[in-house]
């Protein structure tokens, strides 16, 4: 009796241990086929986003650039992209002391800010506004040249400019709501009063430095992915928009 328990004890044992052994199997293969799978959906949704970043290229040149919704690449593949003007809102890495103390607010936090961001751009470039904790960054970028672009920029952003009045700044937006954008500095003043006009030449040399009236940069993002994966890819490009098409001076892929 003690033998015949005892074979039977190995034999349960051996019954477990290859049951183990091939659910580890399965477990494994099952991995692998996802990791496969992974890869693939990854694979296409770069191809995707490259898609869409030549897309938007094309749409340029010919004239017919805008946003637009998630485009079908067929075979379950889609991408889409936007655009943002970093020209609309103010690069912490160029600004001035006046111009971020009036986006950050008044205040010791304020203060705060507006100290930390000077004192780290002494040392290098911010390269993401997450550096400085706990600022906001809806009216700040990291990204374009430097300047403001005047035809796009934010409320917020425009009365924090030296010599724009609210007098100013209400006929830019006037004159955007009409489609008919003011076209330069000298063109602004000509529709101020003669306070407006007087606040805007004190400080003509200083905001002439920053204002455009044509975004100098811009940020395309374009995703692509598979309907039935939740992975996605990402691609990152910086352009310069000439007349024939755009110039990628920064690209980043994630």
């Amino acid at each position: 009796m003690s033998r015949r328990g005892f074979a039977l004890l190995t034999v349960l044992w051996l019954i477990t241990a290859l049951s183990a052994v091939v659910g580890l199997s399965l477990a494994a293969t099952r991995l692998g086929q996802r990791t496969t799978t992974n890869r693939i959906a990854l694979t296409r949704g770069r191809w995707a986003a490259e898609a869409c970043l030549a897309i938007a290229q094309a749409r340029w040149a010919a004239r017919r650039f805008a946003d637009t919704a998630m485009i079908d690449l067929g075979r379950g593949t889609w991408c889409r992209w936007r655009v943002e003007d970093p020209a609309a809102r103010v690069n912490v890495n160029t600004a001035e002391r006046e111009v971020l103390a009036r986006l950050t607010g008044s205040g010791e936090r304020g203060a705060g800010w507006v100290d930390s961001i000077l004192a780290r751009r002494r040392v290098a470039p911010l390269l993401d506004l997450g550096e400085i904790a706990g600022l906001d960054p809806k009216f700040l970028t990291v990204d374009g040249p430097g300047s403001v672009n005047l035809s796009a920029a934010p409320v917020d952003v425009l009365l924090a400019l030296p010599g724009l009045t609210p007098e100013a700044v209400d006929r830019l937006l006037a004159r955007r709501t009409i489609g008919r954008p003011v076209g330069s500095l000298d063109q602004l003043a000509g529709l101020l009063s003669s306070s407006g006009r007087e606040a805007l030449l004190a400080r003509y040399a200083d905001l002439a430095r920053i204002a455009t009236f044509a975004p100098p940069q811009l940020k395309i993002t374009t995703e692509g992915g598979l309907r039935a994966e939740p992975l996605r890819s990402t691609i990152e490009a910086l352009v310069v928009p000439l007349p024939d098409r755009m110039a990628v001076i920064r690209r980043r892929m994630w």
